[in-house]
């Protein structure tokens, strides 16, 4: 058995010169830079998510605790509080960087009796430098007739 052998002519291909291998190179890390750029962009966006869903739900169980109160003469500032950074949950830290605020307008009928509460619950947090927020509004009135 005889192997065969046959001689590569190489001389007559050509290869990439070191300038086209610099430009080649040159062109992907552009594209690679804008694509880290938008990777970046889209780790903010999620993270601003992530914390605009914890002050909607904070503010949303704050705001059904007070809705759900016993008594209508007990929805007041006093029974709920504001809490500042650190205070919610205990101090949980997973809210360490939430702070909500209650307040509640009382309406009156012409003798001066509280008819309708309008209740808001403000949440806050700081995030890159600016404070962001979550408001949500509702109302409650009393449910029996109360006579002018």
């Amino acid at each position: 058995m005889r192997a065969v052998l046959t001689r590569l002519n190489i001389g007559n291909e050509k290869g990439m010169s070191l300038v086209e291998i610099l430009v080649g190179m040159t062109i992907f890390a552009i594209g690679l830079l804008g694509l880290s750029h938008s990777m970046f962009g889209v780790m903010h966006a999620n993270i601003t998510s992530k914390n605009t869903v914890k002050a909607t739900n904070l503010a949303h169980q704050r705001l059904e605790n007070i809705m759900s109160s016993i008594r209508y003469d007990s929805i007041n500032t006093t029974n709920f509080p504001n809490e500042d950074y650190g205070q919610i949950g205990g101090g949980a830290v997973e809210y360490k960087k939430f702070k909500r605020t209650i307040t509640i307008v009382d309406s009156t009928n012409a003798v001066g009796n509280s008819v309708l509460k309008e209740i808001t619950v403000k949440v806050e947090w700081v995030q890159q430098g600016g404070t962001r927020n979550v408001e949500l509004i509702s109302s409650i009135s009393r449910f029996k007739d109360i006579s002018l």
